[in-house]
């Protein structure tokens, strides 16, 4: 009789202990009211407007969490987050890469506080854009004939974006610069969009490289003016950049420019795409990273509504398709919800 009490006596420790335990995981858990601040692009831009659209979402799914919108851009917005400026940020993922391991020449330095809560959040192509009478189909083309000493008349991005580097790295795969262009008496012309089409327009370049979402405007009147087609990149060059700099891989199915685009394109053309991202700073509580992932993934209808840009986000791939390291707290989320 006294052994069966002391065993009993056992048992109710232990559930008073275990339920003990679960208050206090529960109260870990609890999440707390919270204003936070989002680093997007400039007032009234895309990126301002689908930052305003989500955290409005997050807000009705979840009073406790107020996020604020606040100005910022594709260079500066890892930096803001990394140095706890803010405590998320639009992100596009080659240059969160470079921002993440302080690669020149856009950063001096390694911002690592710097955490990914998902993407894809908008895709944008780099264009290879040639004249038609250029008479090459591929940046392989384009590289032999810069090689063979070929004058050849180019726009480019300017210099200090984030664009021209990726550039400049797709290049350099196929062993070329815009140097060599140069020196061989080419013509570089680093310019903004809207001189970008009014070179080609004129004739003072037959090939453009620019970095936009499909359809790009600037493309669309490039391919009105003139016969022009667009260059295709070769796998392993998407494979590449992919693995140096976080642009889409090859099987994310987003890295080729869909035939009928742009006038005159009647092929698929393959291309480096990078893609946006959310970031986080890593230290945002777990569970506050978690409800916003959570609320982002549960509402997917709602998201797509709310922009275009949003609907290339898939739950099941959130976590595959970032550039930076993933969030604890989202991490712990995809993996509840069986997507890890």
């Amino acid at each position: 009789m006294k052994r069966k009490a002391k065993l009993l006596g056992v048992l109710v420790l232990g559930l008073l202990l275990l339920g003990a335990g679960s208050a206090s995981a529960a109260k870990d858990f609890q999440l707390e009211s919270r204003t936070m601040t989002w680093v997007a692009g400039g007032v009234g831009g895309g990126w301002y407007v689908q930052a305003g659209g989500i955290a409005r979402m997050i807000k009705n799914k979840e009073p406790k969490l107020v996020i604020k919108v606040v100005p910022g851009g594709g260079v500066v917005n890892p930096v803001r987050v990394s140095m706890h400026k803010d405590d998320l940020g639009w992100g596009i993922t080659f240059v969160d890469k470079m921002a993440f391991k302080g690669l020149k020449p856009i950063y001096k330095k390694a911002y690592q506080d710097v955490r990914s809560l998902g993407g894809i959040f908008g895709i944008y192509h780099i264009h290879f854009v040639a004249s038609e009478d250029t008479g090459i189909q591929s940046v392989a083309e384009l590289a032999e004939k810069i090689k063979a000493g070929k004058k050849v008349k180019v726009a480019a991005p300017m210099k200090g974006t984030s664009d021209l580097p990726l550039v400049r790295h797709i290049l350099d795969f196929y062993g070329v610069s815009l140097d060599d262009i140069e020196n061989a008496g080419g013509k570089v012309f680093h310019a903004v969009y809207a001189d970008m089409v009014n070179l080609y327009k004129d004739k003072h370049v037959d090939y453009v490289f620019t970095h936009l979402a499909l359809p790009g405007a600037a493309v669309t009147e490039m391919a009105v003016s003139r016969d022009t087609r667009l260059l295709d990149v070769s796998g392993e060059c998407i494979e590449h950049v992919h693995n140096a700099l976080g642009t889409l891989s090859g099987d994310s199915g987003h890295a080729v420019i869909p035939a009928g685009t742009y006038q005159g394109q009647d092929r698929d053309v393959s291309a480096i795409a990078s893609a946006g991202e959310l970031l986080i700073n890593k230290d945002v509580p777990d569970q506050v990273a978690y409800r916003i992932i959570q609320i982002i993934c549960e509402n997917i209808d709602e998201l797509h509504s709310l922009n275009k840009a949003n609907k290339h986000f898939v739950p099941s791939r959130g976590w595959r398709d970032v550039a930076v390291p993933l969030h604890p707290g989202a991490e712990k989320y995809y993996k509840d919800a069986g997507y890890m």
